[in-house]
């Protein structure tokens, strides 16, 4: 019953709709009469857009054949002022109004472009536009812009508009022009300023340091961003001469300058792909990308005689979506992250490569650097055994815990040995690497076949950490026993490190968040390697007087090496470290129940539990359920962070959902076929020289 009212009410306000529409038109036009301020003129006019651009109900006569309504009310309109001459004469009046008194300066160089210097400062300037409220209609064409075209699909009914429409529209403001309004049109000239002012602006940027620096030009005198000015000036004055072979000359070589520009930017961005990349030069270049397209675009405006509509109707669609853009903080990140986003993913393959066993000796080897880090854990365990059992404040826990850790990880990163789960970060990467060649069937074998290396080089490095951890542990505790006669551990400790991995608790939650925090600690490691790059601190390192005068040349090269070598994995384990020992008590602090739980941590705190409990704790259910908690912790621990780094991977290498099925539809297939090859070096290797791997 109540389905069946609502229609009948939906089909009663659609009449009423229907009806009024036609009405609320003529009201629009007959009051277009009454607007002598400009303010008024200007809340009209916005007045009149919306009703082009309602889709809510259809009015009769209304040709539809583009496809867009507000396309066929736009046209209703004008059918309309074309059977009264006293409306269309009104509204004349109004459009040349608002061109004349509204400046279009900033509708050319402010609309759609970066409002501040910085993407901080502009992610700051985009929140805060969406948290106040919108300016007032004032004497700014840029602020009536944003008030007229304010939908989304906006740009797609204005860049469909055909020509017969536009020059009727062109007509309109051409209307009973009368002699006190000769000089309405200002938009020429505020393009000529506009272009200018962009000019300016580009000069700036282009000759800024962080830009010149990455050209090949041995003076600047001879990049294009130094001869834009004197050029565009050529072009402006060849523009008021009224001489059209000079204006068309000069706007040719304006045209080829700016053309110039842009193959230096790309020159530019080929540098930063190459040795690093900062976040505020990506800024600062997508704000010259986008002024030279402006500066083109007007220019091409200037050039036609008539206004020509495709160019007129696709620079203003340009102008709309720009400007909706210029209100995500979204756009902002992806224009300005991807790149050091892309780079960040390159240098974590290179890493990750090394994490990947191919062969049977290098599976073997990779066990036994596993190993190695379960040795090292084991003493890590007990120092933060002694550090708990000192009852320090919260805040000096996490210190001294963070501290433990990152030393820890970092003498692990220096033996040469592996902690298991901070591989599938860095293999992720080196995985989606290899996506670009999948659209063939050998390639599709090659990255099945890489797949398949990478979760039992995982295995491996899981085992191997969980294999001597908990040994190890055992080994200590009993040394210690025999010397003092009592156990490292106390009984609540032993208890509370069983029941903390216990299948039926938190720890799976647990795991989880920690293998976010393995993925953010791979983002610290490759953005500590672009950095690297990005301020040639190799280069600096091996010059440094300092350095020199203590080491000498030789020793501040090998410094240097060391440090480039190495700085992905000394800030990425030392991040891991804080990561780990300072969550849990800042989480603490603010009153949000989320721990940490770590595989090769938690295996060790289980080993050394073990005594303290006795051998017939073996026996119980208790026991069983945390070896079970332990075992889903290194799978939680593996897997978030593995897919947290292949999302960001493939997103940055720009791979297709369809490419995703189709790896996951082979992969199933190799599990059903030949599962024991995911665990073991089993079936077809490969040395990592061959096609499809990458040579160390």
């Amino acid at each position: 019953m109540f389905d069946q009212l609502r229609k009948y009410f939906h089909r009663f306000k659609l009449h009423r709709q229907r009806s009024n529409v036609h009405s609320d038109l003529d009201a629009l036009l007959s009051f277009a009469s009454d607007q002598k301020n400009l303010e008024d003129q200007l809340h009209w006019l916005v007045n009149l857009l919306r009703w082009v651009r309602y889709e809510g109900t259809a009015v009769e006569g209304l040709d539809n054949s583009s496809g867009h309504v507000p396309i066929a009310r736009l046209r209703y309109v004008l059918m309309v002022l074309d059977r009264n001459p006293g409306w269309k004469r009104d509204v004349a009046v109004i459009l040349r109004s608002v061109i004349k008194n509204v400046s279009g300066l900033e509708l050319y160089t402010e609309t759609g472009l970066p409002h501040e210097v910085g993407v901080i400062g502009e992610f700051f300037d985009r929140m805060m536009m969406k948290i106040l409220p919108s300016p007032p209609l004032d004497h700014e064409l840029g602020y009536l812009f944003w008030e007229l075209f304010p939908s989304a699909k906006d740009p797609m009914w204005i860049a469909s508009i055909d020509h017969v429409l536009f020059d009727k529209l062109v007509e309109l403001f051409n209307y009973d022009v009368s002699p006190l309004e000769s000089d309405w049109n200002r938009l020429d000239r505020d393009m000529e300023d506009a272009l200018i002012y962009l000019g300016i602006q580009v000069r700036a940027i282009g000759l800024s340091p962080g830009i010149r620096h990455r050209l090949d030009k041995p003076n600047f005198r001879d990049s294009a961003f130094f001869n834009l000015v004197r050029v565009l000036e050529d072009f402006l004055s060849a523009h008021q001469s009224g001489k059209p072979e000079l204006f068309y000359e000069k706007a040719s070589r304006l045209r080829l300058l700016v053309w110039e520009c842009r193959r230096e930017l790309t020159q530019v961005y080929r540098h930063l792909d190459e040795y690093g990349v900062s976040v505020n030069l990506v800024f600062q270049m997508t704000r010259l990308r986008i002024y030279l397209q402006r500066m083109d675009s007007l220019v091409d405006i200037l050039i036609t005689d008539v206004p020509d509509a495709k160019k007129v109707t696709s620079f203003l669609a340009n102008l709309i979506e720009e400007n909706h853009d210029l209100q995500s903080v979204g756009a902002l990140l992806s224009q300005n992250i991807n790149l050091l986003a892309k780079k960040m993913v390159e240098r974590a393959a290179e890493t990750g490569e090394h994490y990947i066993t191919r062969t049977k000796e290098e599976y073997r080897r990779m066990v036994q650097a596993a190993a190695g880090g379960g040795f090292v854990t084991a003493f890590t365990v007990y120092i933060k055994t002694g550090i708990l059992a000192l009852g320090p404040s919260e805040f000096m826990i996490g210190v001294l815990a963070s501290t433990n850790y990152a030393i820890s990880f970092i003498v692990i990163h220096l033996a040469g040995f592996t902690l298991g789960t901070k591989q599938p970060a860095m293999t992720a990467p080196a995985l989606a690497e290899q996506m670009r060649d999948v659209d063939t069937e050998e390639g599709m074998e090659r990255m099945v076949d890489q797949i398949a290396h990478i979760i039992r080089s995982q295995v491996a490095a899981v085992g191997g950490n969980i294999l001597m951890v908990v040994p190890t542990t055992l080994v200590i505790d009993t040394i210690f026993f025999l010397v003092s006669g009592r156990h490292i551990m106390s009984d609540a400790t032993a208890i509370k490190a069983f029941t903390s991995v216990d299948i039926f608790g938190p720890a799976i939650f647990y795991a989880a968040f920690t293998g976010i925090l393995l993925w953010f600690s791979s983002l610290f490691a490759g953005w500590g390697d672009n950095w690297f790059a990005l301020n040639s601190l190799r280069t600096t390192l091996a010059r440094s007087p300092t350095l020199t005068t203590i080491f000498g040349r030789v020793g501040a090269r090998r410094i240097a090496s060391f440090f480039e070598k190495n700085i992905s994995g000394l800030l990425g384990n030392a991040s891991l470290g804080i990561l780990l020992g300072f969550t849990p008590e800042i989480m603490r602090f603010i009153g949000i129940p989320l721990d940490v739980r770590h595989v090769t941590l938690s295996s060790g705190t289980m080993g050394a539990a073990l005594p303290v409990m006795g051998a017939s704790f073996l026996k119980t259910w208790i026991f069983w359920r945390a070896v079970i908690g332990v075992l889903c912790i290194g799978f939680f621990n593996v897997t978030v962070s593995f897919a947290m780094a292949f999302l960001v991977a493939i997103k940055a290498r720009g791979v297709t959902p369809p490419t995703r099925r189709a790896i996951r539809k082979a992969v199933f297939r190799r599990l059903l076929n030949h599962p024991l090859s995911f665990i073991l070096p089993v079936g077809k290797t490969v040395p990592k020289s061959a096609p499809g791997g990458h040579s160390h």
